[in-house]
């Protein structure tokens, strides 16, 4: 199997969000894993996606699919397993007027000038005085974010969801740590430069200003859309409100990162979660491509020769490992794709494209080209593979050498690619 690696997005920066910073809607959260809208109208153009028909995502994360259809026309459904994410994607494709938004955003703004003692002051790092002396908000942004929660109530229900964005946003941007690859990383010098109440007040402003700009220039009117909560390998048969035309999708990457524990902040100053336990049932949805939870044991290893190779190099390299425990999450990890691949083929249209964001990845210094095992699970669960097009390669990531003696370090170039499967054989497109 050949990659292409001259395709024609290559080194153009679709694989990755750092493009929206400026794009209307898309810019009111910053997800680092989202990819760019124009990868989705690229797709939609090279498929000749029709107005009406409809453009499904069963990761959608930040909501980029699902804007960029609906803003184009289209029908979209979402799926994701993440309750934040799956709220941030969902106000995205709300319009409200925004002049009444400002008169709501007023109320909230009086709520930050009216503290109220929260419950996370004394929960885990969230507040000052834990065992681990390090915490990510001062008491008084935490106090004043709870009194803006309490005054939300006080809006109408229509406008609740993009204020709650604000303020989230807001909050964060007041944190002591800003998110650094897999984790949190507290800012140089936070405990003495921690953030106020004039701080979350004035974040909370330009945040709401943001949002009301976007109402008014990029309005969305009749948007057709969907984004429910969901594990995209138990619920994408029942979700995609028929037979989907194009799916752009681009799920948890293959390196052991989890996606559910970065956003950790935003899921317990929502409410969408209320304990660790509760975080953890979520962790345990998600696609299994990481250690950090005791997710079920893999059955199935039937995923072609690409892969019986690279495991059987890994498994013999199991010393060298960082954690024995990654042989079998990247046998469930393709075992889990594998049901996602069969789950949107028995929901695709006659005349169906799937466009899939994936990246390689390397443990000991192993390559594992997830992109053409994928490629190969695709075609045996009945998708016609078109091409697996180069978006960019990625530096050298430090897990493929963890466990390696300093003379046995070998430089694994990881890339990023799209996977393009059709329902028809090429001759037919």
């Amino acid at each position: 199997m050949n990659l292409n690696t001259s395709f024609h997005l290559r080194d153009k920066g679709v694989s990755n969000a750092l493009m929206t910073g400026e794009v209307p809607r898309h810019r009111w959260y910053f997800v680092k894993e989202g990819f760019s809208p124009a990868l989705v109208e690229q797709a939609m153009k090279t498929e000749c996606v029709k107005k009406g028909e409809l453009v499904i995502d069963p990761f959608v994360g930040s909501g980029t699919t699902p804007l960029a259809a609906v803003s184009s026309g289209m029908r979209a459904v979402g799926i994701e397993v993440n309750p934040f994410l799956r709220f941030l994607s969902a106000a995205k494709l709300t319009q409200v007027n925004p002049a009444r938004l400002g008169d709501s955003a007023s109320v909230v703004g009086r709520g930050l000038l009216r503290p109220s003692p929260s419950r996370l002051e004394t929960y885990s790092t969230f507040g000052e005085g834990n065992r681990w002396n390090r915490w990510l908000f001062s008491r008084d942004v935490l106090r004043a974010f709870e009194g803006a929660l309490n005054h939300i109530r006080m809006v109408p229900t229509r406008h609740r969801g993009l204020l709650m964005l604000a303020l989230l946003s807001a909050a964060m941007d007041c944190c002591n740590a800003v998110r650094d690859g897999k984790c949190l990383r507290y800012r140089k010098d936070w405990r003495d430069k921690q953030r106020g109440v004039d701080d979350l007040v004035s974040a909370f402003s330009r945040r709401v200003a943001v949002i009301i700009e976007d109402l008014k220039t990029a309005p969305l009117r009749d948007a057709d859309a969907t984004i429910t909560q969901g594990d995209a390998r138990r619920s994408l048969r029942e979700r995609t409100a028929g037979a989907f035309r194009l799916c752009i999708t681009s799920p948890p990457y293959l390196n052991s990162f989890d996606y559910s524990d970065v956003y950790r902040p935003e899921l317990f100053l929502g409410r969408f979660v209320d304990s660790n336990a509760s975080l953890m049932r979520i962790r345990l949805r998600t696609i299994r491509s990481h250690v950090q939870a005791t997710w079920s044991t893999p059955h199935e290893e039937d995923f072609g020769h690409l892969y019986r190779e690279c495991m059987d190099k890994v498994r013999s390299s199991q010393t060298q490992l960082w954690s024995s425990r990654l042989p079998l999450m990247i046998q469930a990890y393709f075992e889990d794709m594998r049901d996602v691949l069969m789950s949107l083929r028995e929901c695709a249209a006659r005349n169906a494209s799937t466009w899939m964001v994936v990246s390689t990845s390397a443990y000991a210094g192993i390559e594992i080209p997830v992109d053409l095992i994928l490629a190969e699970i695709g075609q045996a669960a009945g998708w016609y593979l078109r091409e697996v097009g180069v978006l960019r390669y990625l530096r050298s990531s430090g897990q493929q050498m963890n466990g390696l003696a300093s003379g046995d370090h070998v430089s694994v170039p990881l890339r990023e690619s799209v996977i393009v499967l059709q329902t028809q054989p090429s001759s037919s497109h």
